[in-house]
């Protein structure tokens, strides 16, 4: 088995997810700009006095149609494409974990149930980055700053101010597509294969595991520690959750869990990882491919 092999394929995989996402997220600061542009143009038809919106049945009768230009805004042709783009991912991925295994495992072929596994995670990934989640994460939020804006009787341009902020990039921050897709097209394709990686793991009742994944201006210390250490032990897993404390251990020195899940735990950490909006693995790896240094410390 071929060390090298191994870690071109893992790299490979780590490569592989960071471009689906970013390709992904790429139009989406533009796409933002036109939904603003055409909700500013609905917000221009409520009834308003002296500067100051009118808190009518009218007025809110008027949400709705706002909610129909988001969401048809949102999901055009486009979009739509992309998610279709973002879909095909998740048989790239499975591939290139299937690859990975077979240099840890000989004789490793793809279990039948990944196939479930894969299409159960891209069925919940379409809902999430369409009609459903959209509504749920974008158009409602917006509608309830409207109505609000309305029922309170405020200053237009304060309902413009909070509704660009809302959408679009600002000082105060990234617009709500932005923060929405990233985080959830990151831990879609991420969980997708921390699943794939705790089944086969368990399966082969794994001892040794790679922390691998890009570094970000914004990672966690706690993603920042593994990804140094690299190279764990499955006796590790309960110093590294250390559930139940706010801090993990890790290499002996104790680290921030902020970020991470609360049900995060030596069960649950192959998948769980480093919390929401994680881009790292923990992906099972060969005794054999640990330094020797860090084995002696096991035996």
């Amino acid at each position: 088995m071929s060390f090298q092999k191994s870690q071109s394929l893992l790299n490979q995989l780590n490569e592989l997810i960071d471009s689906s996402v970013d390709s992904f997220n790429e139009h989406i600061p533009s796409a933002q700009k036109d939904i603003f542009n055409r909700v500013q143009l609905l917000l221009k038809d409520l009834d308003v006095r002296r500067g100051e919106i009118r808190p009518t049945i009218k007025n809110l009768r008027k949400i709705n149609r706002l909610k129909r230009e988001i969401q048809n805004a949102i999901l055009n042709d486009k979009y739509l494409k992309s998610v279709g783009a973002f879909r095909d991912s998740f048989t790239k991925v499975t591939q290139l974990q299937t690859e990975y295994f077979a240099t840890i495992e000989k004789g490793f072929e793809l279990p039948a149930f990944v196939e479930q596994l894969k299409q159960s995670s891209v069925t919940a990934m379409t809902e999430g980055l369409t009609a459903a989640g959209i509504k749920a994460n974008i158009t409602e939020k917006a509608a309830d700053i409207v109505r609000r804006n309305i029922s309170e009787g405020a200053r237009f341009g304060e309902l413009l101010t909070e509704m660009r902020t809302f959408l679009t990039k600002t000082e105060a921050g990234a617009g709500a597509l932005t923060r929405y897709a990233h985080v959830f097209t990151t831990d879609a394709l991420n969980t997708y294969a921390a699943e794939y990686n705790q089944v086969v793991s368990e399966d082969l009742n794994s001892q040794w595991f790679q922390y691998t994944g890009a570094l970000v201006d914004d990672s966690r210390d706690f993603c920042e520690a593994l990804v140094k250490k690299r190279w764990i032990h499955i006796s590790e897993f309960d110093t590294i959750t250390n559930p139940g404390k706010p801090n993990a251990i890790i290499n002996g020195k104790s680290v921030s869990k902020a970020g991470l899940k609360p049900n995060t735990n030596p069960i649950t950490f192959r998948t769980l990882r480093g919390g929401w909006n994680c881009g790292h693995l923990v992906s099972p790896t060969n005794e054999e491919f640990v330094p020797r240094n860090i084995r002696k410390k096991f035996e």
